[in-house]
């Protein structure tokens, strides 16, 4: 009698190279998705986080937080020329003022009502502290100190460090290739109009540049 042999269930060698090779592709595919969707948020993140972007942020952030509580009635563009800090007027013909700094004045620091200091009634007084924003080189930088005896950040022409508190760096790798004037504002007789426009640009060793632009609104108003 012959032995009756039995087909065992299973696949075959040929079968089973075929079903990994069919299984192989979807992988691949979300292989390269996911390579990709790394690379790109890496992309966003690098960019995001790269120091020229967060230079951008700084300037705008500082210039909006500290203008928009500075006094109107008395702030200052100026033009840099060798180190002199020139009140910037405009051109003949226009109306616009362009400089390389920008001086508020603001008021800080709460005094205790029952005990103020003696100039808090003085109506000439347009703010205790000041605030100068300025291109040095390819550098942004902030000086802010206290005004003494009506003296904030410039004095006849020359920018002043005796009652200096701190000194900012801001933002750097400015880019002044094609204008350094990075700050401008309308005046109307020889009088600024309380709105004051940045216009800054920045680029990084890639190449890569952000340009920032945007005005600042000054609020307070004193004297008057």
């Amino acid at each position: 009698m012959r032995p009756i042999r039995r087909t065992q269930p299973g696949f075959t060698l040929m079968e089973l190279m075929i079903a990994i090779a069919i299984l192989a592709i979807p992988i691949a595919a979300v292989t390269v998705l996911l390579s990709s969707s790394s690379n790109a948020w890496r992309k966003i993140y690098d960019d995001a986080n790269s120091e020229i972007r967060l230079d951008s942020l700084s300037v705008m952030t500082s210039i909006q937080k500290i203008g928009r509580q500075a006094n109107v009635v008395n702030y200052t563009l100026y033009t840099i020329n060798n180190n002199a800090f020139i009140p910037a007027v405009p051109q003949s013909g226009s109306d616009v003022a362009e400089g390389q700094a920008v001086e508020f004045r603001y008021w800080q620091d709460a005094f205790d009502p029952d005990n103020p200091p003696s100039d808090c009634f003085d109506y000439s007084n347009t703010g205790n502290s000041y605030a100068l924003y300025y291109l040095d080189g390819t550098t942004v930088k902030l000086d802010l100190g206290r005004v003494v005896n009506d003296i904030g950040a410039v004095h006849n022409k020359v920018r002043q460090t005796a009652n200096l508190d701190s000194t900012l760096v801001l933002a750097k790798n400015i880019d002044t290739s094609e204008s350094s004037v990075i700050f401008n504002h309308l005046t109307s007789g020889g009088q600024g109009s309380g709105c004051v426009n940045t216009n800054i640009a920045l680029r990084d060793d890639e190449g890569r540049t952000i340009q920032v632009k945007f005005a600042t609104l000054l609020r307070s108003a004193w004297p008057r």
